[in-house]
């Protein structure tokens, strides 16, 4: 009777779990024999282990159970002689298809090493490759960034940079979302590696397709970092404070407060060490740019920016000059109403001030002559910036939802260059000279503001989507001009010298307005039907004003050649019509836009207008082959036009560099460009093995290249023409395998792009053929708590051949070789040393010892409890022999530049790794 009276409790869940339907839908397969599963038993259970519902696989393998929406289950999948596979599925809406579930079968896991020593380690669910964190040691108090270095067929270069399966990894999450935007320094540098349960890597769809369910062949290569349960109340972080010598220091803190779904966490650093570099690039996520941005859906419209002949924002550190920077931010993200109500808030500070000197030598190549500059500069640039980001996502119900996001920024900017450059003939006899100071000060301003409403209906595949797009942007920025060049003859005699000295005050300003419907319609199981119209409407102006020094010494003299005041409009019509196939092996889709523009551009100074009318074209294809768990092949083509920018057609004159003008071209034609990629990848988890192959290449046809003019001064005029005839293409395979007994790691991979671009130099058509092939081999063993090595190499060789000069031919080699090694002491202390060494082959041009050594190393001591402290001692560029170097070939002209970069000098740091959850001291 009593059991009898403890099942009505478990009859009445289920028939309140099942009174609403989803369907979760799979394939069951052998991993071994690549076949379908027949009969597998699927079973759904409660959280406590009920069974609610079960079912089996058909002749293809495949099943279909309902559940109810929004309720977490854990589905288990059994079959004879197969490991059992077992995981937690929500579904969220009326279908979930969670793809193929492959099973391994007990006699292969029991011939692997995975068995006893990693169980659980690394776990294949469809597409996501997820690593269990504690089954990888790190040291403790390991940032994430460490703990990635760990894992199977992931690469963290140097740069921070980290790529997955031969795929550069373009966003991290936490828990599933955003975590500081999308800045995956601030989370892999930061986040403690302990908070960490799982690890999972992916391919993130668009948010488009997650919400159909139709692929659209768009994939972000993403990790996602699950935290502990433990981990998700309380707070936790880390302190860093470090000084030394010649006046060095390296600040860093982070505090996470987190309770449940909701996160709350602030960061701050400051640093002259470039270890806390900012991310500059965030203004693509405005819109913003100089001259015509480029639109491919839409075409291009007028940006708010012109052209920013003075630098003014500038400031990205690439490892170029002496930076000092200091940056801040708060998060605040929660779901509540049962995640019917999502919020997701960031703010961010960036202040940053390089200095920085340099010199680059240039050869130019003529038909008839060559001619070479020296060009010595002095640099200062600063930038403040604060930025506001974040969405607020409401599911208005299991059918609809609406999500609104606003990206704000306000950016404060100062430059000062210095610029001495001398140039010469191929007789070494002088030709110019030239002495340039800039000045700038500006402020930036950009708003934008996007709202989706989406419906998806009763009908599997058919949805709505609604978008509405604001954008304000501006720019005010004065700033000052002082040239002073001169000009020799055959003899070497000064004949001529031109004096520059101006005030500049330029303004723009833009206001955008957009929206853009979508409807997808399936056709039938596997095929769909996708449509999309769109409105653009974009209302600019730009104030551009430059004053000569009067008489009384004030700047009040309008120079009118060097003057503009223009208003621009630009409306866009776009819709498109797009195919898509989704199966179990393939996803393809094929398609194209098309776009109507009408661009109106009136001079309000001269009282003149110039408009035209032009559509472009976007055809594209893409087709995926699922072939296993973690094997893929893609192929794709995208074809797209692009329109000549206003300032190649009809230029806004500037003469920030007299020795460098250009003028338009009114009768530049579009071009077509026409893009191919492939990539495949075969990752074998038990066994520790990954290969991956990319490739690819891109023809355009009417290409706009520059057709340059060089006068017997040295004077270049430039002026944008049409060619036929470009090609570029590139391709890079890797291998990396992992030897399980012998503790070893070994990755290779060999890259090689080239290709042919065609310009005109002294009226005369150049081919410039060149090409570039490298290698890189690298090597790592470990013993647990005992030591860690690896060992890198790097060769590559670069030849660039121009049809106008066969017989100058730029070529030459470099190699980086790189030792690492780190040892545990005894006393809880350990010791690192990295030892590489550059060797850069000179040329006839490039004499120079370019030639390096650079070795960096610490001594770290740990203590308290759990190793939560340490002092670490540690030395940058030892033997005080680094330099800033780039080398450049391309089109007629070869470049080397130098520049001021880090040198030796050492710190002192405290590190300190608090953990504070309920329960612990």
């Amino acid at each position: 009777m009593r059991k009898l009276l403890n099942l009505i409790p478990c009859l009445l869940l289920a028939g309140n779990l099942f009174a609403q339907h989803s369907e979760i839908s799979g394939m069951v397969a052998d991993t071994s024999e690549k076949k379908p599963l027949v009969n597998a038993v699927v079973a759904l259970l409660s959280k406590d282990s009920v069974l609610l519902k079960h079912t089996r696989t058909d002749e293809a393998g495949k099943f279909k159970i309902s559940s109810a929406p929004g309720t977490p289950y854990i589905l288990l999948v059994t079959y004879p002689k197969f490991a059992d596979f077992m995981d937690v599925v929500k579904p969220e809406s009326d279908f979930l298809d969670l793809g193929k579930i492959n099973l391994i079968k007990k006699s292969v896991l029991l011939e692997e090493v995975i068995v006893s020593q990693k169980i659980g380690a690394i776990r294949v669910k469809g597409d996501t490759l997820e690593f269990r964190a504690d089954s990888f040691a790190v040291r403790e108090g390991a940032n994430v960034e460490a703990l990635l270095k760990k894992l199977p067929g992931l690469q963290v270069d140097k740069n921070g940079q980290i790529t997955a399966q031969g795929e550069t990894v373009q966003k991290i999450l936490v828990d599933g979302e955003e975590f500081f935007s999308d800045d995956p320094a601030v989370v892999t540098q930061n986040l403690r590696a302990d908070a960490v349960e799982k690890v999972q890597v992916f391919d993130k769809k668009s948010e488009q397709a997650a919400f159909t369910g139709i692929d659209d062949g768009e994939k972000m290569k993403t990790i996602n970092l699950t935290l502990k349960e433990d981990k998700k109340k309380g707070a936790f972080g880390r302190v860093k404070l470090a000084g030394g010598l010649p006046r060095y220091y390296e600040n860093e803190a982070m505090v996470n407060l987190f309770k449940g779904k909701r996160k709350m966490a602030v960061y701050g650093t400051m640093s002259n060490t470039g270890k806390a570099g900012l991310n500059w690039q965030d203004n693509q996520k405005f819109g913003g740019g100089d001259n015509m941005e480029f639109n491919e859906e839409e075409g291009y419209f007028y940006s708010y920016s012109e052209s920013d002949e003075f630098n003014t924002w500038g400031g990205r550190f690439n490892g170029e000059g002496l930076p000092r920077a200091w940056t801040a931010g708060g998060h605040y993200s929660n779901k509540w109403d049962g995640d019917k109500k999502h919020l997701n808030s960031n703010y961010q500070f960036y202040k940053q001030n390089i200095e920085n000197e340099g010199s680059t030598i240039s050869q130019y190549i003529l038909p008839d002559t060559l001619y070479y500059t020296n060009q010595f500069r002095r640099t200062f640039t600063q930038n403040q910036r604060n930025q506001l980001s974040g969405f607020y996502d409401l599911k208005l119900d299991s059918m609809s939802s609406v999500k609104v996001s606003v990206n704000g920024s306000l950016t404060d900017a100062a430059n000062e260059s210095s610029f001495r450059s001398s140039s010469l003939s191929e007789d070494q006899n002088p030709v110019n000279a030239q002495i340039r100071d800039l000045s700038s000060i500006g402020q930036r301003e950009q708003w934008k503001t996007n709202a989706i409403w989406r419906q998806r209906f009763k009908k599997k595949g058919r949805t709505l989507s609604v978008t509405f797009e604001q954008q304000y942007n501006s720019e005010d920025r004065d700033g000052a001009l002082l040239s002073i060049n001169s000009f020799f003859n055959s003899k070497g005699e000064n004949f001529s010298i031109d004096t520059v000295d101006q005030k500049k005050m330029n303004y723009s300003q833009s206001n955008i307005l957009g929206g853009k419907i979508s409807y997808t319609e399936p056709l039938s199981k596997k095929w769909f039907l996708e449509t999309n119209y769109g409105y653009r409407v974009n209302n600019s102006k730009a104030l551009r004003s430059s004053f000569n020094k009067a008489e009384d010494g004030k700047y009040s003299e309008l120079d009118s050649l060097f003057s503009s005041d223009y208003a621009f409009n630009f409306n866009t019509h776009s819709g498109g019509m797009n195919f898509r196939f989704n199966g179990p092996v393939i996803t393809a889709s094929f398609g194209s836009n098309i776009s109507s523009a009408d661009f109106r551009q009136k001079d309000l100074r001269a009282d003149t207008a110039y408009s035209y009318n032009f559509v472009n074209f976007f055809p594209r294809a893409n087709i995926r082959f699922k072939l296993g768990a973690q094997r893929n092949l893609n192929f794709s083509y995208n074809g797209s036009t692009r329109q000549p920018a206003l300032q190649q057609i009809q230029p806004v004159r500037e003469n920030a560099d007299p020795l460098n003008i250009q003028i338009g071209n009114p009768d530049l034609k579009q071009e077509f460009r026409h893009n191919f990629n492939f990539f495949a990848s075969d990752y074998k988890v038990l066994s520790g093995r990954n290969i991956y192959i990319n490739g690819g290449g891109n023809f355009v046809d009417n290409a706009i290249s520059s057709g340059s003019f060089v006068d017997s001064v040295g004077r270049r005029l430039t002026q944008f023409v049409n060619m036929n005839g470009n090609l570029n293409y590139y391709a890079y395979t890797g291998y990396w395998k992992e030897f399980k007994k012998a503790k070893v790691n070994m990755n290779a991979n060999l890259y090689y792009n080239g290709g042919k671009n065609n310009n005109l130099v002294n009226g005369i058509r150049n081919t410039n053929k060149y090409f570039n092939i490298g290698t890189n081999f690298s090597i790592s063993h470990e013993k647990e708590k005992k030591y860690r090595f690896s060992a890198d190499f790097g060769p590559s060789f670069t030849q660039s051949r121009s049809s106008i000069r066969p017989d100058v031919v730029t070529k030459y080699w470099t190699t980086t070789t790189e030792l690492n090694g780190t040892v545990d002491l005894p006393w809880k202390m350990e010791i690192q040393s990295n030892l590489s060494y550059s060797w850069r082959q000179k040329t006839d041009v490039f004499g120079a010892n370019r030639n390096v050594w650079l070795w960096n190393a610490h001594l770290g001591k740990k203590f308290w409890k759990n190793n939560a402290g340490e002092i670490r001692f540690s030395m940058n560029d030892i033997l005080n022999q680094n330099i800033g170097f780039q080398r450049n070939a391309s089109s007629n002209f070869i470049t080397e530049n130098t520049y001021q970069t880090l040198r030796r000098y050492w710190l002192l740091s405290f590190n300190w790794n608090f953990n504070k959850q309920p329960g612990t001291n």
